[in-house]
């Protein structure tokens, strides 16, 4: 088979990897690759949902913004500082692959299988088509050695289906976004209007399993809180993202994980698409700094201990995350549980999501 040799190898080519190039640019050497079955500008289009205090490189592809939000049937409230936006997939990636032109980058269409180190400087992918040997290899497949989530780690699966609707009349409260509305014991909804004609409606559902793709329990929601109203369904989306812990090794110091296998997704893939693209500017600037990266991500210790309660509960029972999520958010303000997930709370505000959470973390099986 045939052997390739390259300063830089991306194994997976998604947002991760694309985000990382555009931020090192001119900066990267000469001989670079990306390994992946199916180009990103070739995938299907899904809307990512984000929340930012500061400006993001997203933001220009929003097609919808909220300052307020409510959780069920509670009145709006302002989200301040953040404002959560709305993004689709695919016009991220054709501008960041407009980004990526001026670069000289080798596409090999192919799957990865595996990742070791020579022990001569040199990292060897194995792959359907052959062997690429490299310098350095950024990673970001799941599902190769080292794998996420990391196997001595709890892990859980973040499932959910997407419908975009249209309403025959006005309907909508444009101006507010619903998140976490149950759809049923385990699963809830986010609802994000774009009109007062049109939303994007999601599920969500948190599980040692995925859910499989469904759109009626999203059409129900709709039939039972507008009753006299008729809606037609448009795009139909579905996505899994596994929630766990990073691997604690790579195969070596220039073997470096990114995205998701980084471990840069907690219990919401807003969370995700934003931080993915801080690390990538952190890496960038170590690498121009000719300083070490780090292979991997380490989460603060507390921050740790509550993701690990957290996954353990979706690990024991799927309606255990939703009752604790509906609790904490009960009594707490919008804008302080952006804060908890972003990793931002005072510790002396984590004592009040502590109080909320304890009923249901305490609870025997």
């Amino acid at each position: 088979m045939s052997v390739w040799e390259y300063d830089v190898v991306f194994v997976g080519g998604g947002l991760a990897a694309m985000l990382l190039m555009r931020e090192l640019g001119s900066d990267l050497p000469e001989r670079v690759a990306v390994i992946d079955p199916v180009p990103p500008l070739e995938r299907p289009t899904v809307h990512w949902s984000y929340w930012s205090r500061e400006r993001t490189l997203y933001d220009e592809f929003a097609f919808g913004a909220w300052r307020q939000a409510r959780t069920a049937d509670r009145p709006p409230e302002s989200i301040a500082p953040f404002t959560l936006r709305l993004v689709r997939s695919s016009d991220v990636f054709v501008r960041l692959a407009a980004d990526l032109k001026s670069v000289p980058l080798e596409c090999i269409c192919t799957s990865a299988r595996s990742i070791a180190s020579r022990g001569d400087g040199l990292y060897e992918v194995a792959t359907d088509a052959g062997t690429v040997r490299a310098r350095w290899v950024f990673d970001s497949v799941c599902d190769i050695v080292p794998s996420f989530p990391s196997p001595q780690q709890p892990s859980a699966v973040l499932s959910g289906t997407g419908v975009r609707v249209a309403a025959d009349r006005p309907v909508f409260d444009a101006a507010t976004a619903t998140l976490l509305d149950p759809l049923d014991d385990r699963s809830f909804a986010y609802l994000l209007p774009l009109s007062a004609a049109e939303a994007l409606l999601e599920s969500a559902s948190f599980g040692p399993v995925p859910q499989e793709l469904d759109e009626a329990p999203l059409l129900r929601y709709l039939r039972i809180r507008y009753p006299e109203v008729s809606f037609d369904v448009g795009q139909v989306e579905y996505g899994v993202i596994p929630l766990g812990f990073a691997p604690s090794r790579t195969t070596g110091p220039r073997h470096i994980l990114l995205g998701t296998k980084r471990g840069l997704i907690k219990p919401s893939a807003g969370y995700g698409v934003v931080r993915i693209a801080k690390e990538a500017e952190h890496l960038a600037r170590l690498w121009r700094q000719r300083l070490p990266l780090p292979p991997t991500r380490r989460v603060p210790r507390w921050w740790g201990l509550l993701d690990v309660g957290f996954l353990q509960l979706a690990a024991r029972d799927p309606r255990l995350p939703l009752e604790l999520l509906s609790r904490v958010m009960r009594d707490m303000p919008l804008s302080l549980s952006l804060r908890f997930i972003d990793e931002e709370l005072p510790l002396r505000q984590l004592a009040s999501v502590m109080r909320s959470a304890s009923p249901v973390v305490l609870r025997k099986p």
